[in-house]
């Protein structure tokens, strides 16, 4: 009998958490975030459908790691451990995800506009936002 990491109470634990707690899925979706803003920069259109289409299946791609002994997979377990508690019950966090909303717009906003650097500290700015979150669901899961 095989045990799953995230549970198999839904579809959603098996289609979606199962796959993305692969630490390879987890760092292939980091990536994929300055390549959609270089694709809005740039106005590659093959790189933006190519970069959306890779997010959408990236759930099918990988498949679920054997244990939780990588950073990348204590992430999005922990997010999974704060999403079902409901976001309400660490509202911190929340608050945290709220504030770093418009940095990551003003970033694709940049881009779009074509303004170099704004464009370019907004990316490093969201990237490191992305890693405190990542910090933060770390805690939670370990909890």
């Amino acid at each position: 009998m095989s045990h799953s990491l995230v549970g198999e109470d839904s579809l959603s634990d098996r289609l979606f958490w199962s796959s993305h707690a692969n630490p390879w899925s987890v760092w292939t979706l980091v990536v994929a975030y300055p390549t959609l803003v270089i694709a809005l920069y740039r106005r590659q259109r093959s790189l933006l459908f190519g970069t959306l289409a890779f997010v959408a299946l990236n759930p099918l791609v990988f498949g679920e790691p054997a244990d939780d002994s990588a950073w990348a997979t204590r992430v999005v377990l922990g997010e999974k451990v704060w999403l079902d508690a409901g976001i309400r019950s660490s509202p911190l966090d929340a608050l945290f995800v709220a504030l770093t909303a418009p940095v990551h717009l003003g970033t694709i906003r940049s881009a779009i506009r074509r303004r170099p650097v704004r464009t370019t500290v907004g990316t490093v700015v969201s990237l490191l936002c992305m890693l405190l979150f990542f910090h933060r669901m770390v805690e939670l899961y370990e909890r």
